[in-house]
């Protein structure tokens, strides 16, 4: 039997996690109102359909019945078709594949009005565009272009603020706004937004959770709390010493930057001592060998670089062959700790020809094109 409006409505607006009152705070309307529509005895507005569909991040056929309920399989489906052609974009189509893969974002939203996830992936591609293949754009669009996709990013995270209830939502798309408002080196809007987030962020959600887990006698022991802990704060250590090195190697400073770069593998290896192929720490989706080699060329040191990345070659291939198996490790650090091979963990594997060559064949490591052992490294990666 077909459900009615007010059983859709019920349905969709738990699947929110939001009470009747909740539901009609956001929507501006009494919470009687609410109950009179899921209870069939009522119903919305016309003007109040669109709203209430944003509100959900469903077309508003889903409220009549007509669009069925399984819109969040359709919304997989072609999210996953604009992944595959992300993955299989070749050199040089950069700039076309992202106008293409933008515009079906684009369709997306019309089919589902300020659907949160739709929304958010879009956000995440359209800055990487902007940030990382500026030029390729730029070359298909204009600048023109660019900054109508940086207006679109705007109005997207605001519609996630608006929209969705979850505060990680929320705070990833602030986060987004703060990128384009400094990209824009518009400071106070930037401050603004900064100023909005709670005094203690999301990042030692982790950390606070499983200390009260803990104390509420609801962990199997203490070792398992702290082992968690320590690999929360590990990775934002590992990643700010990371960022602390670019800035280093953007100076100059190649020493510096390379002192920074080695306090992380060498954190890595203390963590995971004996395990050759331990999971992978990225950033900015490149492993960590790319910045490391660039340093070690600039300061002379050809066949340390060169080594350097026949390494990352090797570990992207052992990713890549051992892609979502699971591993558990016995680490006097770690309780049990069990995780998937993978270039970020859970993430499709991708073109593994295309990371390698990202790594390798790079502008920044031209310089090394004299160098008989980076040659043959080029050589066989692209023969």
């Amino acid at each position: 039997m077909a459900e009615t409006m007010g059983q859709i409505i019920r349905r969709l607006r738990k699947e929110q996690n939001l009470t009747q009152e909740e539901l009609a705070e956001q929507l501006n309307i009494s919470a009687p109102a609410i109950s009179k529509w899921e209870n069939d005895t009522g119903m919305p507005d016309i003007s109040q359909v669109v709203p209430l569909a944003n509100l959900f991040g469903v077309p508003t056929d889903v409220l009549f019945g007509v669009f069925g309920a399984d819109h969040k399989e359709d919304i997989d489906n072609r999210l996953g078709e604009i992944y595959r052609m992300s993955d299989a974009c070749k050199d040089g189509e950069e700039g076309e594949t992202a106008v293409i893969i933008l515009d079906k974002y684009r369709e997306l939203m019309r089919f589902y009005p300020n659907n949160p996830t739709i929304l958010k992936e879009a956000m995440a591609f359209a800055e990487m565009v902007i940030s990382g293949n500026e030029k390729e754009l730029r070359e298909v669009i204009g600048q023109d272009g660019i900054d109508s996709l940086t207006g679109e990013i705007i109005r997207w995270a605001g519609l996630v603020i608006k929209y969705s209830t979850k505060i990680t939502d929320i705070l990833s798309a602030k986060t987004r706004l703060i990128n384009i408002y400094v990209r824009k080196m518009d400071w106070n809007s930037a401050y603004e937004i900064v100023d909005t987030f709670p005094r203690e962020i999301s990042d030692t959600r982790r950390i606070r959770l499983a200390d009260i887990k803990l104390r509420a006698g609801e962990t199997a022991d203490e070792k398992t709390a702290r082992s968690e802990n320590i690999r929360e704060l590990a990775d934002q250590l590992a990643h700010q010493s990371y960022t602390l090195g670019n800035l280093y190697m953007r100076q100059g400073k190649y020493e510096d930057a390379l002192y920074c770069y080695s306090f992380v593998r060498d954190m890595l290896d203390c963590m995971y001592r004996g395990e050759k192929y331990r999971p992978p720490f990225m950033y900015d989706a490149i492993p960590l060998y790319r910045s490391p080699a660039f340093c070690l060329m600039k300061l002379g040191r050809e066949d340390e670089a060169v080594a350097l990345l026949e390494t990352g070659v090797e570990f992207i291939k052992t990713q890549a062959k051992y892609f979502n198996k699971k591993k558990t490790l016995d680490i006097p650090l770690f309780e049990d700790y069990e995780f998937s091979y993978g270039f970020d963990g859970d993430a499709e594997c991708g073109d593994v020809d295309s990371k390698i060559k990202t790594l390798v064949c790079c502008d920044e490591l031209k310089p090394l094109a004299d160098n008989q052992r980076y040659r043959a490294l080029v050589d066989s990666i692209t023969e």
